[in-house]
């Protein structure tokens, strides 16, 4: 049985799948997208094609946001975790990036785009934490690292930093690295390849 490795930037959602799937998701995001993910890995360990127990995810900026959904919704399905600048709580995001009507039109779908304010209400902020993963976090059990870029304006290193800490706090195992030149992309040359270099060996740490 082989190691399986599950790209979550490559889901219903993504850019790949087309305009309507892309539009599929707004106001399902949590739901919609870790369904689709589950029902995959369902697939491919019922014709034998991976092994339960060496499942791992790995995705970055939203699919950093569908990993930690991941890994606090179904708590026993992954050996390890790895996140790219992840989106883990969207109303901390909301008030620190440069795209906060994002937060809005991902939550609420298009009913976003007239509900959109600068001064969210308490009941906005309540909405946005339900559908963050920080909601399901009490429940994680995966070990994760983290890859955060320190000048990331997308989805500040906060969002990475507090979710972390309250993972380290209930005792999963933890692993972050900060690249302190680096926006969202994680994209200079150097830290591209130290960033999937830490990753292989954490998942080769949790998965043999």
């Amino acid at each position: 049985m082989h190691l399986l490795i599950i790209d979550v930037n490559l889901t219903r959602g993504s850019l790949g799948f087309g305009e309507e799937a892309l539009q599929s998701l707004l106001g399902k995001i949590g739901s919609q997208d870790v369904s689709d993910v589950l029902t995959a890995i369902d697939y491919v360990i019922d014709t034998g094609l991976a092994d339960r127990a060496k499942i791992s995810v790995l995705g970055g900026s939203h699919g950093g946001f569908l990993t930690t959904h991941l890994i606090g919704q179904a708590p026993d399905l992954f050996a390890a975790a790895a996140v790219r600048n992840p989106v883990c709580n969207l109303a901390l995001m909301v008030g620190t990036s440069d795209i906060p009507d994002w937060c809005f039109i991902e939550t609420y779908g298009s009913e976003g785009i007239s509900r959109f304010t600068e001064a969210p209400s308490s009941e906005n902020l309540s909405v946005f934490y339900s559908k963050s993963p920080i909601s399901h976090l009490s429940k994680v059990k995966t070990p994760t690292i983290f890859l955060l870029g320190a000048k990331d304006l997308r989805v500040p290193v906060s969002n990475g930093l507090q979710y972390a800490r309250a993972l380290k706090e209930k005792g999963v195992e933890v692993k972050v690295i900060v690249f302190p030149n680096d926006t969202h992309g994680i994209e200079k040359p150097q830290s591209d390849f130290e960033s999937f270099l830490n990753i292989g060996v954490w998942f080769k740490k949790y998965c043999n």
